[in-house]
């Protein structure tokens, strides 16, 4: 299993940024490029990962705790991707968000090599496109 986890400051209120972090529907304005998911049921998504020529597709789970701004994921096999999105108040304004992917089995993320770098290079994009569309919304 590979563990991935960034962390950024945001200009931003947490529950704005949690607010836009949770909407499945709006996503893919910040999830990293070549991930796309979308609402398949009440706390279900339908994710697809492209990587090179392969893709994978899974049925997963989203859950949304708005009272500790926490989402958290995973496929419903549970032996490949799992995570969670920490959206913390670091003052007025201002806020911390934490995202964690742990990626298992014998995913190419997981084993190391330029997959492993491009996963960890990911999670780094999705923070920076979730910190401009926040800063975005309130300007």
């Amino acid at each position: 299993m590979a563990e991935f986890e960034h962390e950024q400051t945001v200009p931003v209120d947490a529950r704005v940024v949690f607010d836009l972090a949770r909407d499945v529907t709006a996503m893919e304005a910040w999830l990293p490029d070549g991930l796309q998911v979308e609402p398949s049921g009440p706390e279900r998504i339908t994710g697809r990962v492209s990587m090179g020529d392969e893709i994978d597709e899974a049925e997963g789970y989203l859950a949304a705790d708005p009272e500790q701004r926490r989402l958290e994921w995973g496929d419903l096999e549970g032996g490949g991707y799992s995570g969670w999105l920490q959206v913390d108040d670091e003052g007025p304004g201002r806020s911390r968000v934490v995202l964690h992917l742990d990626v298992a089995g014998e995913h190419r993320a997981a084993v190391g090599g330029e997959a492993h770098e491009i996963t960890d290079e990911h999670l780094v994009q999705a923070l920076s496109r979730l910190a401009s569309l926040a800063t975005q919304s309130v300007t």
